[in-house]
Parts: structure tokens; C-alpha cells; sequence
């Protein structure tokens, strides 16, 4: 089966690293003298699976940094990630959307084609209509050790939120908003719990809220079967959002080779 897939490009940069990379938008932060995005794009295209890619963001500027494509589409980027995603799925239906679509933001330089094929291969053995990664804390530290990351003590592990999301096509705009809040929320374990309830947050407080409650809780909420998939790659949960991770990335990625 073969996917569509988005990056969302049009996230401002954080105040603290704009004094080291002096950018207004986190798609063109420098590591080893390659723009952040590109190593996205690079690990996506390397993907048997996917075929067509869309990224939205400064459309012009954008098209400066990648390399000519014919499966390669732009997409305007919007006050916030639930408008950049519309327009980039209105892109796709011009010309026929693939059944599932594959969402990521622009600051995971370290993700990889095997974790982008590990994740889909999962979601295709899996009934669901939402899909959300999370990656267990000691796969992070032993990938990476010392990276500060959010975790989520749940009766299953300790978790924390990963940056790879898929979604069936036709539940996009009921799965929007949801989808972003997941996105937004995903470093803050109790305002991630608040969206689904008081019940959600008392549970997660007592260690007693697992996975299997989460997509219950979700189905019941949103009428979408949510499922996390667990990934085994460091790479899905470690983004680049502080001084700390650009010194991480530019560590482990000075050496890439394209």
C-alpha cells in the first residue's frame, strides 16, 4: 500500500534556540550544515511506502531547500497546525488522496526510514482509524543517553509521545483537532489527560491509566478508533525544541553522509 505524507513546516522557533539559530521558522535550523527539514524529507522519500509528500510551511522558501521532486508538493502554512494540515490535505484531494495519511512535524532530524517503515508496518497490523507513536523511556536513554525528554508513567511503562502520526484519509476532518491537541499537548502529561477527562487525569495520578484506557476513552469521546503503537526506535520520540537537542542532533547527524 502506498501512503501520502505530510511535515508540518510552518512551526515558529522557540525564543531559546533562536539566540543559537537565528531563524523564524525551526524547518531551516542548520545541523551539520543541512536544514533541519531536509533530513525529514530525506528519511521519508527512502520509504518504499510513501509516494507522494507534502510539506506545508513559506511555500517559496521551502522550495529553496529541496531538491526537485515530481512527488514533492507544497502546501501554504497556516496560523497553526490544524491549518497547515488542511491545506496540505486539500492538496492531496485535488488529485486523489491515498486511504491513509502519514503526519509528522519538521523537527525530528533524527527519524529514519526504518522507524518510518517500522511504524506503518504496525498500523497495517492493526485495526484502527487514528494512530499515534510512543516510545518507551529506556529505548530513548539507551539510544540517547541523558536526553530530556516528557514521560508518562502508565501501567504499561514509561512512555513518552512520539512524532509520527497516521490517520485514515476520510476521518481527517472529524480526527483534526484531536490530532493537533495530541501534537501540542504531547510534552504535558496532565493537560494531555484533561482532554479526555477527569477520570483520565485521576487514573493517571493514581499510575493506574494504561494504554487500553486511553483508546477506550478516546473512542469515546471522538467516535475514532485511536490506537498507540509502540515503536522500538529512539528516533520517533526525540525532537529538536531546545538548545540541548540541537546539540544532540548536530552530535549524532555531523557525521550523515546523503
Amino acid at each position: 500500500m502506498e501512503y501520502d505524507a505530510v511535515i508540518l513546516a510552518g512551526g515558529r522557533i522557540c525564543d531559546e534556540l533562536r539566540a543559537l539559530a537565528p531563524y523564524d521558522n525551526e524547518a531551516f535550523i542548520s545541523i551539520a550544515g543541512q536544514p533541519m527539514l531536509l533530513y525529514v524529507y530525506r528519511a521519508l522519500r527512502k520509504s518504499d511506502y510513501v509516494k507522494r509528500i507534502v510539506i506545508s510551511g513559506p511555500q517559496q522558501e521551502l522550495q529553496k531547500i529541496t531538491p526537485d521532486d515530481e512527488h514533492l508538493y507544497f502546501a501554504a502554512g497556516g496560523e497553526n497546525a490544524i491549518e497547515s494540515l488542511t491545506n496540505a490535505v486539500e492538496l492531496l484531494k485535488r488529485d486523489g488522496i491515498s486511504e491513509n495519511i502519514l503526519v509528522m512535524p519538521t523537527d525530528i532530524p533524527f527519524i529514519t526510514r526504518a522507524a518510518i517503515d517500522d511504524f506503518i508496518e504496525q498500523t497495517e497490523r492493526t485495526e484502527g482509524d487514528f494512530f499515534y507513536a510512543l516510545t518507551r523511556k529506556e529505548v530513548n536513554e539507551e539510544k540517547f543517553p541523558g536526553v530530556s525528554r516528557t514521560y508518562v508513567q502508565l501501567k504499561d511503562g514509561v512512555f513518552t509521545g512520539g512524532n509520527l502520526f497516521l490517520l485514515r484519509s476520510d476521518m481527517v476532518e472529524k480526527a483534526l483537532d484531536m490530532a493537533v491537541e495530541l501534537v501540542m499537548r504531547r510534552k504535558n502529561p496532565l493537560a494531555m489527560g484533561r482532554l479526555f477527562g477527569l477520570r483520565m487525569v485521576c487514573s493517571y495520578m493514581l499510575k493506574k491509566l494504561s494504554i487500553d484506557m486511553v483508546e477506550k476513552r478516546f473512542y469515546e469521546v471522538m467516535q475514532i478508533k485511536g490506537k498507540g503503537i509502540i515503536s522500538d526506535y529512539a528516533e520517533v520520540g526525540v525532537d529538536v525544541d531546545k538548545p540541548s537537542d540541537l546539540e544532540l542532533a548536530k552530535k549524532y547527524l555531523g557525521s550523515q553522509i546523503f
